[in-house]
Order: structure tokens, then sequence, then C-alpha cells
């Protein structure tokens, strides 16, 4: 083999069929060709993009949220909501390996709430709102390209009157908690404590004894407990300020925490085991017709309160909502509250015939 043989040889291999082709010889090519896409070149000092599961997905926007100060509520809620739509991709799509839903299986884990699970409107709304959070997030932040919420909307949620707690019902409850025990009035401080300020169960749990003005019958609701992010004082009656006083000589002997709500050790209750307690007392009391929760005591102070005030502006301040949306349904009073309020505009609002 001669020199320029070789020579040759080597040249063909560094170019790799790479060719020069005149753009007059590209325009006689037929469309089909000529359209046909081309590989794209690898870059070998690049490493591969890379591929975002769910779980990985669902990680980082966990830690965004952390590292921007949201609420431990709010981080709560994405947890629990995740882990809702976690076991209907197990169950439905074997598992979450290299998937990210799109807008078909957003639909078909809508469609499995609302059928299999039969859960309310409301329920599902709350979910749907969590996730597509975190898919909004990732679009933005260039992480994910398809949105798998596009042309999908929230459930429309039907206007249901707000089941309240009757004062007869109340009294049966409070009978039920023997106030000689240390468990029995802080039972019942609780269900005062909720029935007069209208707060959120967590909320209440956080509350400090250092928040406490037994004085002045308020409470102040630190900024990093209420969910809204937004600090606020709330009120109470003589009959909470009254069981407070007594507890709270317990609770300088015996607490282990700051927390105002603890359990016989002196440690702070979790709101869980504090919404079961109420449950509970409402079977022991017989009570029927209404859930018996500290979410139904929130709806019996706003109900309690508009019809006693007609104020929803004050309102919106001591349950903590950031806008008029949800105070305006406490508006909304019942046939019997309308019609009472009428008759008084009628005998004062006009003169007689």
């Amino acid at each position: 083999m001669s020199e320029n043989t070789v020579k040759t040889g080597r040249k063909r291999g560094q170019r790799k069929n790479n060719l020069d082709i005149p753009q007059r010889l590209l325009d006689r090519l037929t469309p089909s060709v000529s359209e046909t896409p081309r590989l794209a070149p690898q870059n070998v000092g690049n490493p591969p993009q890379e591929v975002f599961t769910l779980d990985k997905l669902f990680n980082r926007y966990y830690a965004a949220r952390q590292a921007a100060g949201a609420a431990e509520r709010t981080l709560e809620d994405y947890s629990k909501h995740m882990t809702w739509l976690r076991r209907f991709l197990a169950s439905e799509y074997s598992g979450l390996d290299n998937f990210v839903p799109n807008r078909d299986v957003i639909r078909s884990w809508i469609s499995h709430m609302l059928t299999i699970q039969k859960l309310k409107t409301s329920t599902i709304n709350i979910r749907l709102r969590t996730v597509r959070a975190m898919f909004n997030w990732g679009i933005n932040e260039g992480l994910i390209k398809d949105y798998p919420f596009e042309n999908v909307t929230l459930l429309k949620v039907p206007e249901e009157e707000f089941q309240v707690i009757t004062k007869a019902q109340e009294r049966k409850m409070l009978e039920c908690c023997d106030l000689t025990t240390l468990t029995g009035l802080r039972d019942a401080l609780i269900m005062s404590f909720l029935l007069d300020t209208g707060v959120r169960i967590g909320e209440c749990m956080r509350v400090s004894v250092g928040e406490l003005d037994l004085q002045n019958r308020s409470v102040t609701i630190r900024a990093e407990s209420a969910k809204t992010r937004k600090a606020r004082t709330v009120y109470f009656g003589k009959r909470t300020q009254e069981m407070l006083a007594i507890y709270l000589s317990w609770h300088e002997k015996n607490g282990q925490s700051p927390n105002l709500f603890l359990n016989e050790f002196g440690e702070p209750l979790e709101k869980d085991w504090a919404t079961k307690r109420i449950s509970y007392i409402g079977k022991r009391a017989k009570i029927t017709g209404v859930r018996v929760s500290p979410h139904t005591f929130r709806h019996t102070f706003a109900t309690r309160y508009i019809t006693a005030t007609g104020d929803p502006f004050s309102l919106r301040r001591l349950l903590g909502h950031s806008s008029m949306e949800m105070v305006n349904r406490y508006v909304n009073q019942d046939v019997g509250d309308v019609r009472e309020q009428y008759e008084k505009f009628m005998k004062g609002g006009f003169q007689q015939w």
C-alpha cells in the first residue's frame, strides 16, 4: 500500500460522511426528502437532561415552598393531597417510575374521586388546587413542558347551607364533660374556646399561654400559626374566661410546653386528636343531624356572629379570611332569618297607611 493511499484513508475517516452539497442541488430535491428531519448531533460534553418523575417534581416543589416560608399547615396539605394522587396512580397505572400525569390521567383521577371514592366536590377541588399549583410551578421553572391541567376546570360546588350547633346541643356536649377532672375541664374549654373565637383547630392547638390576655378576654393568633400567614386578634366570652383561669393554674404547675392545650402529661395536643375527641363527645351527647367537628364549630361561630351583628367585614378579620368570598356565604341567611329582618324593616322603614 502506497503512502498516498494511507493518507487518503485517514482523511476519509475524519470526514465521517459529511458532504458539502451546493444549495442549488438541495433546491432540486423533492419535498419528501428535504423535509425529512435530521438527527440532532449529540453533545458528548453535556450531561443528559434530567427526567422528572412525579416524586422528583414534588420534592423540588416542596423544598421551594418550604424555602419561601410556607406555613406548616400548608406543607402538610401538600404532602397529604399528593399522597392521594400517588395512591391513585399506583393502583391504576402500576407505579410512578418515569411518569408524570397528563391531562387524561388528571381527568381519570377526578372521575375516580367522584364515582369510586364519592368525595364532595369541595374536597376534590382542594386536592386539585394543590396538585395544579405544583404543575404551574414546574412549568414556570422550566422543569416540565406539558401542562396536565390544560382545559381541566375545577368542579362546580353547589351552594349548601352550613351545619351549625344549636344552643341545646352545645349544652348537652358541655354536660358530658366532668369539670372536676383535668380532661373534662380541658375538653369543655376547647369546645367553648372554638365556639367563642371561630379559630381553626390547627390555630387553636398552636396557641401559647403567652398569647392570652385573660383580663381583656383576647388571644393573638400568630402569623406563623395562621393559615393565611397574617396575625390577628380574636376574643372569647366570660364562660371561657372562667374555665381558663382554673385550667391555667394547673398548666402553670404541670405544663411541659408553652402551648395552651396539653394532655395529662403536660405535652401539646395534636389537632387530629382534638378533632377525634370532639367527635367522641358529640356521640356521647347523642347529637344527631349535624356533624360534630371543629369546623362545624367555626361555622356555628360565624353564623351566630353575622346573625347578631350583621357585620361581615369584622367577621372576615376574626375568621382570618383573605377575601370576602367565603364570608359572603354566611351573609346568605336562611329564609326564616331573612323574613324576620324584613319584618323589622317594614315596621321601622315606612309610615303606616
